[in-house]
């Protein structure tokens, strides 16, 4: 599967190695392809990985991964151009001035990005996730649990497929609004994560019959 990552920092380039070592095509997409940094990240991936700028990099895509700063989001989505009937992981956390959630209660970030990327089948995913998990890695011998939500059944089926192909307990959440639960439940891990009591890396699992 061709697969385009819209960020290059320790999300994005979590999952670019992750997926690229499981034998996808990866493309990062960049406002700076040509940087040291976006430039070494490329050279590390196997299968024809490479960097283009934002409306390069979705060419071809069979998915798209924003995996960018709050910050940057509305603008980086707008530089891909027409996203149509694209399936699209949004990665993203709506953080504002630190850990301040910058959306919440009666909408999330996930919609936010599905009102901005226009037509497309916006899936809610591994925002949950500590970026030094992406490879799959279990904590106390279990899966981590990853919720998805999306409103087309057939995007939530694609995410489904490539994050349990990460290692991954994946769960179908429900529709996108959902979104407004597990974007306060990444606050949390990173509110727990620092607390060096509970260890460094930190995941939540799911458990049921």
């Amino acid at each position: 599967m061709r697969i385009a990552i819209i960020g290059s920092g320790s999300v994005g380039a979590g999952l670019a190695r992750s997926w690229s070592g499981l034998g996808h095509s990866v493309v990062i997409g960049s406002r700076s392809p040509g940087s040291e940094r976006v430039v070494e990240l490329a050279a590390s991936l196997g299968n024809g990985g490479a960097a283009a700028d934002l409306s390069e990099s979705v060419a071809g895509a069979d998915v798209i991964v924003l995996a960018v700063p709050w910050s940057a989001a509305e603008a980086s989505l707008a530089a891909l151009g027409d996203l149509n009937c694209r399936v699209l992981i949004d990665a993203t956390n709506p953080f504002v001035k630190g850990l301040n959630l910058g959306i919440g209660h009666d909408d999330s970030g996930g919609e936010q990005v599905a009102r901005w990327a226009t037509g497309a089948h916006v899936v809610k995913a591994l925002n949950i996730v500590d970026a030094r998990l992406l490879d799959g890695k279990k904590l106390d011998d279990r899966e981590i649990s990853i919720p998805i939500c999306g409103d087309d059944s057939d995007a939530k089926s694609v995410a489904v497929e490539l994050i349990g192909e990460l290692g991954f307990d994946v769960i179908d959440a429900g529709k996108l609004e959902v979104s407004r639960l597990l974007e306060p439940l990444c606050l949390l891990m990173i509110k727990m994560s620092m607390k060096k009591s509970l260890g460094n890396e930190i995941g939540f699992r799911v458990l049921r019959d």
